[in-house]
């Protein structure tokens, strides 16, 4: 179905030309009427298919009608509302509307500044926006219009408790609508806290879409990195994603590409915001073509023309591999996953002893395989990256989508960005994990 037949304003559909979109794709053509007819609804889709656009035209037209209507959309990350954000702006640029982003990482007094403005759409991290809220700068009892985007996701990152605090104070005669890559128990709790009747929409079988081809590779830690040169290699015009289990591995694994003439960069948790935008934004326009990345880092990444994925560390969890795969095969085209399994895995980490079980473990003198050795970690002013193409000294614990912490860094006990908690170790090298 054409965007022109389903009843969109004139302004609206004239954008959506300009941005190349003419055909609705099914989880538009099923979600849009739903909104527009004031229907709270869940809807079950993978990642690329066209969801934002789904709720962002039909908030558009919504708000366009109505200016009591104001919309709040929360997401996991800060790169997700950024491109969310960039996303309604394209859609509403004929209409007069407001559209702003909150998230961590900025200044919360330039945010404030564009609150008081004035605004029809919130994009939001949960924590970033609470923070407003408890300052007095946002008004949720005003949000009638109420959008969770990939709400798995922020189930998964512990975003419960805030997801509560939100929604029981925003307007009680809100239009709700959930949107997520899996509709689960958690989800079926929210909607039956917080939704009235609503309507249920699923996209496709749940788990990968049909034009994603995968791929299991058995091997050894030993191996693993010389098969990704391999891969790469027979690859050379695809722009790939390599996802890893650690913010150390991801610069291990970057380095080792690059000195193998391979253009690759390295985006995790440790990285500052400012830096995150700019290697997104360099991987998006081409200027280099392998991006290796941590699961907290790559949470709601919308990019286009990734033909393949390879978790070179496995994922933690099912739902975490379906999220990873879902970064290609988008909109309808064809991609690859490829996952290595080891055959050689290591033991868990013992936290009371510090170590991974079975004597030295994954953190004694390298073996030939593994990560190799580590570059070493003071306590200058933050953690000394190992790639320079970052020199950061990130602060805060990765959380809401931003940094909440403060201080240099130099605490000899922190939350690591990727969820564990460990010790930063005094000027030592790694060995092989």
């Amino acid at each position: 179905m054409k965007f022109n037949d389903m009843g969109i304003s004139e302004r609206t559909s004239s954008a959506l030309a300009e941005m190349s979109y003419v055909e609705a794709t099914e989880v538009q053509e099923k979600s849009i009427p739903l909104i527009l007819q004031g229907e709270e609804i869940i809807v079950r889709s993978q990642t690329g298919t066209g969801k934002t656009a789904a709720f962002g035209i039909g908030l558009i037209e919504i708000i366009s009608k109505d200016k009591t209507k104001k919309a709040l959309i929360l997401a996991p990350t800060r790169e997700l509302v950024i491109q969310i954000t960039k996303e309604l702006r394209s859609i509403a640029k004929n209409h007069r509307m407001g559209v702003y982003a909150i998230y961590g990482g900025q200044g919360m007094e330039g945010q404030v500044s564009l609150l008081r403005r004035g605004y029809d759409i919130i994009v939001a991290t949960p924590g970033r926006l609470l923070d407003h809220v408890r300052r007095g700068t946002l008004n949720l009892g005003l949000m009638n219009c109420i959008v969770l985007d990939e709400a798995d996701r922020m189930l998964d990152m512990g975003f419960k408790e805030d997801i509560d605090t939100i929604l029981d104070q925003v307007s009680k005669t809100k239009q709700m609508m959930l949107f997520s890559a899996t509709i689960d128990q958690r989800i079926r709790e929210i909607s039956g806290s917080y939704m009235k009747t609503p309507e249920i929409v699923e996209i496709g079988p749940e788990g990968k879409v049909e034009t994603i081809e995968e791929e299991f590779i058995e091997l050894t830690r030993k191996e693993k990195i010389q098969k990704l040169h391999e891969i790469i290699a027979r690859e050379t015009s695809s722009r790939t994603i390599v996802f890893v289990g650690t913010k150390k591995a991801a610069e291990f694994v970057c380095h080792r590409l690059m000195d193998n003439g391979m253009d690759a960069r390295f985006l995790h948790g440790g990285k500052t915001q400012s830096q995150r935008e700019r290697t997104l934004r360099d991987f998006r326009e081409g200027r280099f073509r392998i991006l290796v990345a941590t699961d907290v880092a790559a949470r709601g990444l919308h990019i286009e023309e990734v033909s393949h994925i390879i978790s070179y560390d496995k994922a933690m969890s099912h739902d975490t591999h379906t999220h990873r795969i879902g970064r290609t095969g988008r909109m309808g085209k064809s991609g690859k996953a490829i996952t290595f399994v080891e055959t050689d895995p290591l033991p868990a980490f013992d936290y009371s002893k510090g170590r991974r079980g079975g004597g030295r473990g994954g953190y004694g003198r390298p073996s030939g395989g593994g990560y190799g050795r580590r570059p070493s970690y003071g306590h200058g002013g933050g953690s000394r990256s190992y790639d320079s193409q970052s020199r950061s000294g990130s602060g805060g614990s990765e959380h809401s989508g931003g940094y909440r912490g403060s201080g240099s860094g130099r605490s000899s006990h922190s939350r690591d960005s990727e969820g564990s908690h460990h010790r930063k170790p005094r000027n030592r090298s790694y060995g092989s994990y």
